[in-house]
């Protein structure tokens, strides 16, 4: 077969995610890599190649009845971004194009934002690499994930959200996206209430259509990867700015500390942490509990079992004394020391093991980091992944939080989980289908082992608060196993399911929707085809 110029084709008929939880069935043959195309005269002509790769892909599938997903770092912990046909492995896209004011939309001038607001990249980009090219540029991403080993596209297409309270989700800060959406077909979408390129910008795409409309956007933003390939993707960034830890490792659980999780009013545990004020240069950014559900006091009246907490400071201008936070240590939860506990704890008493097992790995994971002053890449840089780990998250809104957690402790108390609990708190997304949708969403991560102990106490905590009537929504790209189509539209209500279906109707058509329809999809009802009225112009 002969391929275009940027085009590999891979000998590969199954995928290993990078944390070790699933392996996934591929057709043989299918499967190609994506790499900046040789021999052009300029980086545009080269993008441009590499947008009609994608769309001889999508040719190529239709034609041989192929299902395709793009691949990136294949970070995601559940199956919704892969396949059981090919894989389209777009590591190596990693081009970026410097916005000039005249590339900008008028509009977005005239707003008192600047060219120095954007940055466009490819979807193969990392989160870490990114916050390293912008921080030499002194900028700054808005918001970020944990831990950023993964793809710009996949981060964002599957609702990473980190814990900016005050802001959103990684995705909350895209405001433009080049998606190749069939084999004559590649746009430019962005809102129409907040446009943000130009004609220069889009000639150097040679898109095929220009698309601004708010709710086909905040489809697309969120969909990992069914809505086509994401080929590049304009981010708003912000000038560098510093963050400084406040943070203690065990704060009693009181009326004080639950004021904080049902409002981020951090008045009341201020003396705690040795908050100062807030000042126009400085102020909370993000909130973060850590829990060992083997050792919490719900009465607060014991100090010494309480979760550890920390509040971020964000800083426009560098505080004195700035020094970056230490070299993370050898040992992190994800190691090769829980695959290797994974088999005694599927065969050992989980009762009398588990408590004793985690009470004696929670010290080594905690990290002292109060007074810590540094940047996004200092606080959330690359992370290193070894051995078999399961983490699950849940959106509660922060009004339900102390309860949520009290809920899962109680659980815990019934038959031990094999890990920790995490709680980080985010402003609601606009995105359709963003797990974050509550005004503030808490996220109750719950990562320990990939053991069957560890999916039986996810289905109890799923089963629990459904019983309670707690409204809660699931991390798309995280252990979500549970999930079908009556629980999304529980969720995220019909109007909102229907919305993200109608906007995948109007960008695809019949035969791309089935190239970019997985089993994921099928079991979820995302697959479902919805009347649309009018084609868009």
């Amino acid at each position: 077969m002969s391929l275009p110029n940027g085009l590999q084709q891979l000998v590969v008929s199954e995928l290993t995610n990078r944390h070790e939880n699933f392996t996934q069935p591929l057709t043989p043959d299918t499967s190609f890599k994506l790499t900046i195309p040789s021999g052009l005269p300029d980086s545009k002509s080269e993008y441009r190649q590499t947008t009609a790769n994608f769309q001889w892909l999508i040719k190529h599938a239709i034609e041989n009845n192929i299902r395709l997903r793009a691949i990136g770092k294949n970070w995601s912990f559940a199956k919704v971004g892969v396949t059981n046909g090919g894989m389209i492995d777009t590591d190596a896209l990693m081009q970026t194009f410097a916005i000039r004011n005249a590339s900008v939309a008028p509009a977005y001038l005239t707003a008192g934002k600047s060219a120095d607001n954007l940055f466009f990249t490819e979807c193969g980009t990392t989160i870490h690499i990114l916050e390293q090219l912008l921080e030499a540029r002194n900028k700054s991403i808005r918001a970020s994930g944990a831990s950023n080993g993964q793809t710009v596209a996949g981060a964002t297409s599957t609702g990473t959200h980190g814990a900016a309270f005050d802001f959103g989700a990684v995705h909350d800060t895209i405001v433009g996206l080049h998606i190749v959406c069939g084999p004559d077909k590649h746009i430019w979408l962005e809102r129409a209430s907040y446009p943000v390129a130009g004609q220069p910008f889009i000639d150097l795409l040679d898109v095929t259509e220009v698309i601004r409309d708010d709710d086909l956007f905040n489809a697309a933003v969120v969909s990992f990867g069914s809505f086509g390939f994401i080929h590049g993707i304009m981010l708003e960034i912000e000038a560098l700015f510093w963050l400084k830890s406040y943070s203690a490792k065990s704060v009693p659980y009181t009326s004080a500390l639950k004021k904080a999780m049902t409002d981020c009013d951090f008045s009341g545990i201020t003396s705690v942490l040795n908050l100062p004020l807030p000042t126009p240069d400085a102020k909370p950014y993000h909130f973060q509990l850590i829990v060992n559900p083997h050792q919490f006091d719900l009465t607060g009246t014991d100090p010494s079992r309480g979760p550890f907490v920390r509040v971020l400071y964000k800083h426009h201008t560098k505080p004195a004394g700035a020094t970056p936070p230490p070299l993370k240590p050898g040992f992190t939860y994800g190691d090769d020391t829980m695959g290797l506990i994974q088999t005694l704890l599927d065969k050992l008493t989980p009762r009398k093991l588990v408590p004793t097992l985690v009470n004696t790995l929670y010290p080594q994971a905690l990290e002292d980091t109060d007074g810590w002053i540094g940047t996004m890449s200092d606080f959330f840089g690359n992370t290193n992944i070894r051995g078999k780990a399961s983490s699950a998250a849940i959106g509660v809104d922060a009004k339900d939080s102390p309860r949520v957690l009290e809920e899962v402790v109680a659980l815990n108390a019934e038959s031990a989980f094999p890990g920790i609990m995490g709680l980080r708190w985010v402003k609601k997304t606009p995105a359709t289908l963003g797990f974050t949708r509550f005004p503030i969403t808490c996220v109750l991560e719950l990562d320990g082992i990939e053991s069957e102990l560890t999916r039986q106490f996810l289905e109890r905590t799923w089963n629990r608060l459904d019983a309670l009537g707690i409204p809660y929504t699931q991390h798309w790209g995280k252990v979500n196993f549970n999930l079908d189509g009556s629980r999304i539209r529980r969720q995220y209500g019909d109007s909102a399911v229907d919305a993200w279906l109608t906007a995948r109707n109007q960008l695809l058509d019949s035969p791309t929707r089935a190239v970019f329809t997985n089993d994921f999809m099928e079991k979820c009802g995302l697959d479902q085809e919805i009347v649309v009225d009018e084609p868009i112009a």
